[in-house]
């Protein structure tokens, strides 16, 4: 596929635009910007309308139309306007597209045997497809154009590779219109377009969506439910012994008998309540104890004072001497940090044996509750108050079987929910180590991608190129690109990062990747906007004849844009004027003439 011809309803303001195409590819398609009034401060050469044809292009190959994009925010001038995109298929023949401004989402489209037609002013009957909605002439441009590389993503997913705009030198992959969105929306792409299976990569990050989404659920759940997980099983067995109580006193109620009831509340009384309590207060007490202990440690104060002991010296008329007075002093700063850390652990100790004690004393006041009502039941000898005490018993319990069921159902939601996530880190896990052995495996392309790339980085940039995928931390897809550092094998330059080899870097990229698929059903054009911009001289130069090289047979066409003064020039200075077969549009400032759209400024 191959950009042939653009045109609008309105020549004498967008002079129409043939390109040498096919055959005729062997030949540079280069739009110029020529600055022939110099001296004039007020003109401007770099606002003539080279990007704007890249985007005008873009525009008819059915890209969205924003409010911020030129035809749209200019309405009032382009309002009128009905463009045309004439393209070289594949398949030998061609296509034109037709775009109105008016409606921008009505799209006409037709195919024919030979290039160079003009439908500007063609009857409806002519167009083959009149009218179409913009996803419809999305999947019939698609179809026509037989891009089988991408499949099972369509154009609109690589163009922007080769229509490379000023925006998009900074990197040579992410590309400006990736850099809003996930990576998941781009990078799967770019390993299918490499020969790797990309389904594996859209399926690592569809489980990243999806762990993080369960997530999300598991710590919602976890805030309703007041058990572990791992709670569960003893959960379930305290409900069960509830349950069992429940049926006894209902029992005992219905049948208006207390026997049981009264055994078993004894029962309790001995064998559970008073028990726990008599533990309570074993291990209060020595909760108390050693928390008096402690307080007594920490208000005990070492006494020791050097004063007194060089006082007693001197009292006994001993000398006391210098050394001797160091080793007391360095025992009283050692002595000083023993004890600072051991009352920093003490401390910390008393204040966990306090908060255990206000935990055993707030248990011994319910149970000391259960124990007088339970000693209230089984003393009193009016069978109506029994009754009664038990019903509110019967209360009690059926109201707390049916708060744990509550949680035992929400516990068992927050299980499946935590047994999804740990089922689906699983398939992560296998999933990661399948990439892991897929990014070892180098595909032909990547080979001979990387053959192509580096040949062209040391012929432009004088560096073998550096380029492979790999995992980052995060197991997700991240490539290394760049000039390799001369003597350190596989290690990059800090010459890749600059602004002008970088241009460089992704302009060779371009061209190596339409030169590994030159013979295969891909796009077969490139549009570098302003490439040459900013260059040292030679390596204008230098990228030239690499273009020329590869543009020879015509299997590649390019497209590129410049002013004059960015144009290559000999040792002695003087520039090297492209064959003026070569430049298909002249731009220049001389007046509105000069502009793509022969119009004022906008």
């Amino acid at each position: 596929m191959q950009i042939s011809r653009v045109y609008s309803n309105k020549s004498e303001i967008f002079d129409p635009i043939d390109f040498n195409v096919r055959a005729d590819a062997s030949r540079l398609n280069v739009i110029i910007g020529e600055v022939r009034r110099p001296t004039d401060r007020k003109r401007d050469s770099h606002n003539l309308g080279k990007t704007t044809l890249l985007h005008l292009i873009d525009f008819l190959m059915l890209r969205g139309m924003s409010p911020e994009f030129f035809l749209a925010k200019r309405k009032e001038r382009f309002g009128g306007f009905v463009f045309f995109l004439e393209i070289a298929l594949n398949a030998g023949d061609f296509a034109t597209v037709r775009r109105s401004v008016e409606e921008p989402s009505e799209i006409w489209m037709t195919r024919h045997a030979d290039g160079g037609r003009d439908f500007s002013d063609a009857p409806d009957d002519i167009w083959g497809h009149r009218a179409l909605g913009f996803e419809a002439a999305r999947e019939l441009l698609d179809a026509w154009l037989d891009l089988r590389i991408l499949k099972p993503y369509d154009y609109r997913k690589a163009i922007t590779y080769f229509l490379r705009s000023q925006d998009d030198w900074s990197d040579e992959l992410q590309l400006r219109k990736f850099m809003q969105g996930k990576d998941s929306a781009w990078k799967p792409f770019v390993a299918h377009l490499f020969g790797f299976n990309n389904n594996i990569f859209v399926r690592k990050y569809e489980l990243d969506e999806q762990i993080d989404s369960v997530n999300q659920k598991l710590r919602e759940q976890q805030t309703e439910v007041q058990f572990k997980e791992d709670d569960l099983p003893a959960l379930m067995a305290e409900m069960s012994a509830l349950k069992q109580e429940i049926d006894s006193i209902s029992t005992q109620l219905d049948a208006f008998q207390f026997d049981a009831e009264e055994r078993r509340l004894m029962e309790d009384l001995v064998n559970g309540i008073e028990a726990e309590i008599s533990d309570i207060n074993g291990e209060l007490y020595d909760v108390r104890y050693d928390i008096r202990q402690i307080t007594a440690a920490l208000d005990h104060q070492d006494k020791f004072d050097l004063r007194e002991i060089a006082q007693v010296f001197e009292e006994t008329k001993l000398h006391f001497p210098d050394a001797l007075k160091r080793k007391y002093e360095e025992l009283i700063a050692f002595n000083k940090k023993v004890t600072h850390e051991r009352d920093v652990a003490l401390r910390s100790r008393r204040r966990e044996l306090e908060s255990r004690a206000e935990e055993l004393q707030a248990r011994r006041e319910v149970l000391d509750a259960d124990r007088q009502r339970s000693l209230a039941t089984l003393r009193t000898t009016d069978t109506f108050a029994k009754f009664k005490e038990l019903q509110k018993l019967l209360g009690e319990r059926r109201a707390q079987f049916i708060y744990r069921d509550e949680q035992r159902k929400k516990l068992e939601l927050l299980a499946e929910t935590a047994r999804q996530v740990r089922e689906l880190e699983r398939e992560r896990g296998r999933l990661v180590d399948e990439l892991k052995v897929l990014l070892n495996k180098q595909t032909p392309i990547v080979e001979r991608f990387r053959g192509i790339f580096n040949q062209y980085c040391q012929h432009v940039l004088d560096h073998n190129g550096l380029f492979y995928f790999k995992l980052n931390s995060n197991h997700n897809l991240i490539y290394e690109i760049g000039l390799e550092e001369k003597g350190q094998l596989g290690k990059a330059s800090s010459q890749s990062d600059g602004t002008s080899y970088k241009k460089l870097i992704s302009a060779l990229f371009d061209l190596a990747l339409l030169k590994v698929y030159e013979d295969a059903p891909f796009f077969h054009f490139v549009y570098h906007d302003g490439v040459l911009e900013a260059l040292d001289n030679r390596k204008k130069e230098a990228l030239l004849k690499i273009i020329r090289e590869q543009i020879a047979r015509g299997k590649t066409q390019y497209i590129m844009t410049l002013i004059d003064a960015d144009m290559p020039r000999n040792a002695a200075g003087k520039r090297q004027p492209f064959l003026n077969d070569e430049i298909v549009l002249r731009l220049h400032d001389e007046g509105d003439t000069g502009r793509l759209f022969k119009i004022p400024e906008f």
